[in-house]
């Protein structure tokens, strides 16, 4: 069955058209207006001698190209958006593999703040720096092309085309010297999104269940909720970012992986624990307990055991994973195999145990029944009925 998206309407294919259509006139008129100024005879006009005179013709010819080309990509964007009509929207669910959050990748990604209450970012700074220092290098050329020109009346540095690039340059300078804050500020505990102050609209706060992903060159973005732009945030659009958000915004999930969160996972554990480990916000399709994140909720005993295996608790997890699809027993839930503790270097999984239990070092003469039993050394596994 195609979706709303892969096959238009004919009501949006004419409603598309429509919008084209509507553009030629003020197009035609901005083309007008190029085609006038090109053959204009600039010596004749009377401030041509004059410095702010040149400057006036420059900023009006160039102005007119810019809006031009404004007037196509506007026109083109929005009927392209009708033909789309709704696009399917990715669901609040967290996919494998949510990015990990290491204090290196933080800092390089100039994260504000990533502790278990707030996760601030400002990913306009690498955009700010980059749009100055090609600002300031074109702005400069055109600088140069402007003082050697400009008393030619004859040079194409008068044409809409040439004006418009060096108006360009001058903008690009412009927008990174006095471009706002794109701060997002992400509240874990209230659940929220703070937007950046955009375009005309100031800040704002929303629920994260209403913030919309989209994708702006590649890149993975949030939907503004007043104007319906991708503002891009952290992260690339086909990666494991989206599920980190999602993750990190559920606060009755673990916090995600990565070192930059190691110091707040037994408060915000234990938080979750005196609040009675409510159930979770979003949905996931992957395993996501303290352990696997990277807190050991476990007594002394089983922690210094479980500093001498091979190889992690989650690898562990797998392995039994693995052993169940191959005997097609059936897991409806990853969260659903829970850890109970450690048997004479066996790793104990049970099916529907309780989760969010200490792990233990059960005795040796404890008779088990009903589980599965992964060897720490080899990672075995074998089913106990």
């Amino acid at each position: 069955m195609e979706t709303d998206r892969s096959r238009p309407s004919t009501t949006r294919i004419i409603a598309g058209i429509m919008v084209l259509l509507c553009g030629f006139p003020v197009f035609g008129v901005c083309c007008y207006g190029m085609w006038h100024f090109i053959n204009w005879r600039y010596e004749e006009l009377c401030f041509f001698e004059y410095i702010w005179g040149k400057l006036l013709i420059l900023f009006v010819s160039g102005m007119i190209f810019l809006m031009s080309i404004g007037l196509i990509l506007v026109g083109v964007l929005i009927a392209t958006k009708i033909w789309m009509g709704k696009s399917r929207l990715i669901g609040h669910i967290i996919h494998p593999f949510p990015t990990v959050l290491t204090s290196e990748l933080a800092h390089s990604m100039n994260v504000e703040r990533a502790d278990d209450e707030f996760f601030i970012f400002n990913p306009s700074s690498l955009i700010r720096s980059t749009l100055i220092v090609v600002g300031g290098i074109l702005s400069c050329l055109g600088i140069i092309l402007i003082c050697v020109e400009m008393n030619d009346p004859f040079s194409e540095l008068y044409w809409p085309p040439m004006s418009g690039g060096i108006l360009a340059s001058f903008l690009l300078l412009l927008n990174g010297l006095l471009a706002p804050s794109h701060r997002f500020v992400l509240d874990r505990m209230k659940g929220t999104v703070t937007f950046p102050r955009h375009l005309f609209f100031p800040r704002c706060t929303i629920p994260f269940s209403k913030v919309i992903p989209g994708f702006s060159n590649g890149n993975l973005g949030f939907t503004h909720p007043y104007s319906g732009i991708v503002i891009p945030v952290l992260g690339a659009y086909e990666s494991g970012w989206w599920s980190f958000y999602v993750l990190y915004m559920d606060k009755n999930r673990p916090l995600p992986q990565g070192d930059a969160f190691d110091p707040y996972r037994e408060k915000d554990f234990l938080r979750r624990k005196a609040e009675g480990f409510p159930k979770p916000i979003y949905p996931n399709t992957i395993l996501v307990t303290d352990a696997y994140m990277g807190y050991i909720y476990g007594t002394d005993e089983f922690k210094q055991r479980l500093s001498k295996m091979k190889h992690r608790i989650v690898y562990y997890y797998d392995r039994v994973s693995w052993y169940c699809q191959k005997h097609e027993i059936e897991i409806p839930n990853d969260n659903d195999l829970v850890l109970i503790g450690i048997w004479k270097k066996q790793f104990v999984f049970k099916l529907f145990a309780p989760e969010n239990v200490e792990y233990i070092i059960i005795p040796d003469d404890t008779v088990l029944t009903d589980c599965f039993l992964c060897d720490g050394d080899t990672a075995e596994v074998k089913y106990i009925k």
